[in-house]
């Protein structure tokens, strides 16, 4: 028993590790991104106003997503990532929805993968943590332009569905190589990347989607994915009017 609770200890130990090991390298190589952009910058190198624009707007985007991978962190340190239970506002689906796809602009243009709400217009709104339902956006629209196929847009619809009275947002893509049925079950889990994410990136934290699920579920909520033919991906996330 005891030698079953010390090799429990150390495959925890390992995980830490190596999610540790994932996160800097996740985080530091935007930064040094960051870093190169601004020395052009400073240097002159980056000639006309529309280039310099658009190296601005990357470097940004890359700050974001650094920013999103250290809520992951504190979010997993913390439990809520400091957000109190208490605070609670309005949350306008398409406003939320704009504003997370926005950070990921530049980098789907070079990969030719926009993100595209379908209903723009229905005010759609619900009661919860405007700061929480981002983070799973963001985290959710980083995969589809890390993993999605070129060319292939990412099509975002939110409603509210009638039989259940929850609010419904569903983010449906193409992925460059599709997901393995064996590892469907597991996305979410602490710490696991699908084979089809290590065939695009080396490496990677393993937090996104578990976080993802985790705000989801302690909302009142459910997030679920589901996979077709030629690599479609669909998530469903489903939250209560008011949480």
């Amino acid at each position: 028993m005891e030698g079953v609770l010390i090799n429990e200890v150390e495959q925890e130990k390992n995980l830490d590790l190596t999610l540790l090991a994932n996160f800097v390298h996740q985080v530091v190589n935007p930064l040094n991104g960051v870093a190169g952009t601004l020395d052009n910058l400073a240097e002159g190198t980056v000639e006309g106003e529309e280039r310099r624009l658009q190296r601005l707007n990357a470097a940004r985007a890359q700050l974001e997503q650094c920013i999103t991978l250290i809520r992951n962190l504190a979010f997993l340190a913390q439990g809520r990532g400091g957000v109190a239970d208490d605070d609670r506002r309005k949350i306008v689906l398409p406003q939320v929805i704009i504003e997370s796809a926005m950070i990921f602009q530049e980098d789907g243009k070079t990969k030719k993968i926009e993100i595209n709400l379908l209903d723009r217009s229905t005010q759609n709104t619900i009661t919860g943590h405007p700061e929480l339902i981002r983070q799973v956006l963001m985290n959710i629209f980083d995969n589809f332009i890390k993993y999605g196929k070129i060319g292939h847009p990412v099509e975002v619809d939110q409603r509210i569905q009638k039989s259940s009275g929850m609010a419904l947002i569903e983010i449906k893509g193409i992925s460059a190589h599709p997901i393995d049925q064996e590892d469907l079950g597991k996305i979410g889990t602490l710490g696991f990347r699908g084979k089809n994410a290590k065939k695009v990136v080396a490496s990677g934290s393993g937090l996104g989607m578990y976080i993802c699920k985790k705000i989801i579920e302690e909302q009142g909520g459910s997030l679920h994915m589901e996979v077709g033919v030629q690599g479609k991906v669909l998530f469903v996330i489903k939250l209560p009017l008011q949480s």
